[in-house]
């Protein structure tokens, strides 16, 4: 896939990717960073984006990925220091930062067991779909209704938590 190639398939859903990392990470500069993260992985395969069916899910899901990514970095270690905050940023947004960090690991706890382990496979190990269907002996069919329903849980759990 050519450079305009690239910028004809994966850009026209650029907004909705932002907007994706932004209800997750609900910080403009790190949903930024997320889309950037994003768009770079996802020029890393562009050899293979002419076989996706739905390019705009493709899209969107990766963007999930990376915020996912994102807040199981800055959660870091429950039993180390908090996640290190930049030197600009204010010590509240700090302990907003790494509050969220907690509550999606508590999130991620309550999973039944399935879900949890798919999820792990996919954003901790970073395994594809195909990968973990041969790793349980689940059809990737069924590996895709597993994480999708745990992110789902995750997103309910997150919300009733927060207060939303």
């Amino acid at each position: 896939m050519t450079e305009e190639e690239f910028k004809q398939t994966v850009m026209p859903h650029h907004q909705m990717m932002l907007a994706e990392a932004l209800r997750l990470l609900r910080n403009r500069d790190d949903a930024l960073d997320c889309l950037q993260d994003a768009v770079t992985a996802l020029w890393k395969t562009r050899k293979s984006l002419h076989e996706v069916e739905n390019i705009r899910a493709y899209c969107l899901r990766t963007v999930a990925n990376k915020a996912l990514e994102m807040l199981r970095r800055q959660a870091g270690d429950p039993s180390g220091p908090p996640a290190a905050a930049s030197e600009e940023e204010p010590p509240d947004a700090a302990l907003e930062r790494s509050e969220r960090a907690a509550l999606l690991k508590k999130a991620i706890m309550q999973l039944p067991d399935n879900e949890r382990k798919i999820v792990v496979m996919r954003v901790i190990k970073e395994m594809t779909g195909e990968e973990i269907a041969a790793a349980t002996g689940l059809s990737h069919s069924n590996v895709r209704v597993l994480l999708h329903r745990a992110r789902q849980r995750l997103k309910e759990y997150i919300d009733k938590h927060n207060g939303l």
